[in-house]
Parts: C-alpha cells; structure tokens; sequence
C-alpha cells in the first residue's frame, strides 16, 4: 500500500511540474505530423523544376549564392540531382555554429536561378519546429526538453501502475463510460485515455529524450542488444580531410558528387551533401535505399576534398543492431513508420491524436487535483477564524 502511495505521489507532483510543458510538445506534435504534406502544398509549386540543358554547374551556382549572402554559409545541399525537384542549399548563420536557424535557398540546378527562399523558422509551421525541437531556446531548450521527456515517459510507466484496478475490474477500466458525476467522469477520462495511449507515448516520450541525449541512450541500446561501442561509434564518427598543402586547391561540388556517387553504390546517387567546413572538413554523401523509410536504411560515404579519396562508408545494412534499432526512432517519434500509402497516412493521423492525449491528461488530472486538494483547501482556510 505504501508502495502504490509512493508511485502515487511521484506521478501527482511531476504530472503538475510538466503539465505545460506536456501540452505545449502535444500540441505543436501533432502539428508537426503532416508538416511534409503542408510544406509540399505551400512551396511544391514554388520549388518544381524542370530539366533544361545545363548552364551553369552547382559549384558556381552554390558560389555564386554564397557570395550574394555573406552574412550566411553554406553547409549542406539536397536534392541537387533531382529531376523534378529544385536543389536545395542550407545555410547557417555566419559566426554563430550553436544557433539552429537555417536559410534555405532554392534554385535550379540547370540554371542557377534561385526560384524561392526562406528560413527554417519564418513560417507558422517552422515556429511550431522550433517550438517542439527546442522550446524556442535553442540547444538550451533541447536539452531541457529532453529531461522533460524522461518526466513524460516516468508519468507513463507510473500513471499504468496506479490505473490498475484489480483482476475482477480491470476489462470495465478499459471503456470511458458516461456515469455519475462530471468529477467521475473527468477521473474516468483521465484513467482511460491514460492507459490506452500508455505505450505509444512511452514510445514518442523516450525517442524524444534520445534527440536530447542521443550518446548515452544510443551506447546503452548497443550494449543491452550484446553490440560493440567502439564498432557503433564507427557509424557516427566524423571523418577529418587528409593532410594538404595550405595553397591546396578543392575539389568542386560537381567533382565531389561524381566520387560519391560512385563509392554510394549500390545505393542511389547522393540526396544530401554536405560540404567542407574549415581545413579539416570534408565531402560527405548521403543517400536512402529504395523503399526505405527515412534515416532507416541508407548509406553515407566522406570523401576527403582534395583528392576524392574514400575516408569513410557507413551502411544500415551493416550496422550494429541496437544502432539499427536508432536509426528508427525519427519513424516512431513522428509516426511515419507506416509507410506513404493509406496504411501510413492512418497510422499518422492516429499519431495526431497521440499528440493530443498529453494536453487531455494534463488538464483532467488538474482538475482532480483542483476538486481533491486545492478546493477543499482554499475552503478550510476560508472558514478559519481570523
């Protein structure tokens, strides 16, 4: 019994210490959900492109964007060989490595003509992302965001050991039914949705604290699935260019893409580049396995930028399996483990209404702490003699 008012406690007061933070994360989720479909619907026309014969090549549209945005640098490229889709440059503040704002310029890869921009918190949709990311405090907010995560997944595992009812009541404890009075209905409510949105919210509250703490949690996974640290770090690590002379010339953009290509297979042509940052930094190609789920099956190669030489491979087909298992956390955090199709676009919208439970549970369970324990309260200390 002291065991169950113990547990009892611990959920009470961390449910009232996360209750807005469990709204705030429930709410701009569920939001987040379809953000794709949204921001295809607002900047599909916007960014489609058509192939025409080629005048210019990437690495001097890319230099010649750079040049036009000084206050900005250029890290990353996608889709620069789509046929369909314009390419897209990610830009970060000049200066500034730990800020999380992104500029992202499109522009056809035929032509160099920039066909649209905007930054990655400019809209509604991206304050919502930077909302649920990082609570509008950047790294700083990321980092409390996922201890408020771990909060989360501790109200879960604890609010199903105080819903348990007994072997003779527990099927009754699994259907909200209108009885009573409002209170029990609220307290009804509260025990049902809490239960039946228990393990998939455990599921999104625990990946939510690895993008938070993505070492420690990865390296535990690892060792509990019998894998090697060192072989999983080796997935990870970020590979430095070979030494060169300081007058060393770079290869460009077009030239780094033929080497990557080439050592990606049997993967398709790279989607993501990202590009040499400092002297050490280096050509690094990313590239999804047809089908596949995104960041579950890929390969990624580094290619020192000088000489084109392979520096590192890194495939999902080959990694350790509790890195495997990682690699699906993106998928389960947002819900699109199920695919594009119908399957996948309900699974998403049963993924909306997860979102939308946190919200529910942290207001019903204020409620009954409100009738059980703030009310009378404020009533005792009322009728108290002065």
């Amino acid at each position: 019994m002291w065991l169950r008012q113990a547990i009892f406690q611990v959920h009470l007061w961390l449910g009232i210490l996360i209750a807005l933070y469990t709204v705030i994360i429930g709410i701009s989720g569920s939001i987040l959900v379809f953000r794709d479909e949204i921001g295809d619907a607002m900047y599909g026309n916007a960014t489609h492109v058509t192939p025409v014969q080629r005048t210019i090549t990437i690495d001097a549209a890319v230099k010649k964007i750079t040049a036009d945005r000084p206050q900005w640098i250029a890290v990353g490229l996608r889709d620069m060989q789509s046929t369909h889709k314009a390419a897209l440059l990610l830009m970060r503040p000049a200066g500034d490595v730990r800020n999380t704002q992104l500029n992202y310029v499109y522009f056809n890869q035929w032509t160099g003509q920039v066909v649209h921009e905007r930054l990655r918190y400019g809209s509604v949709m991206g304050w919502f992302e930077n909302l649920h990311y990082y609570l509008l405090s950047g790294r700083t907010g990321l980092l409390v965001s996922g201890w408020m995560a771990c909060g989360l997944l501790l109200l879960c595992v604890s609010g199903v050991v105080l819903w348990w009812p007994g072997f003779s009541r527990w099927a009754a404890a699994l259907v909200l039914r209108k009885r009573g009075s409002w209170k029990r209905f609220n307290w009804d409510m509260h025990s049902v949705v809490g239960f039946w949105s228990a393990l998939a919210l455990s599921a999104v509250a625990f990946t939510g604290m690895y993008f938070a703490f993505p070492i420690p949690i990865a390296g535990t996974l690892v060792k509990i699935t019998g894998g090697s640290i060192p072989k999983a770090l080796k997935f990870v690590a970020v590979p430095k260019a070979l030494p060169a002379r300081p007058d060393a010339p770079v290869m460009t953009i077009d030239a780094a893409l033929s080497h990557l290509n080439e050592a990606l297979k049997p993967a398709p042509v790279a989607e993501y580049l990202q590009l040499p940052l400092g002297p050490q930094g280096v050509y690094g190609g990313l590239s999804y396995y047809p089908g596949s789920l995104k960041y579950t099956e890929l390969r990624r190669v580094a290619v020192d930028p000088h000489t084109g030489a392979v520096l590192s491979t890194a495939d999902t087909h080959e990694m350790e399996f509790g890195m495997h298992v990682v690699q699906y956390f993106h998928t389960v955090h947002f819900g699109t483990f199920g695919g594009d199709g119908w399957f996948g676009i309900a699974v998403r919208c049963v993924w909306v209404l997860l979102g939308l439970t946190p919200p529910i549970l942290a207001v019903t369970g204020l409620v009954m702490y409100w009738n059980r324990k703030l009310r009378p309260l404020i009533r005792r200390n009322a009728l108290r003699p002065r």
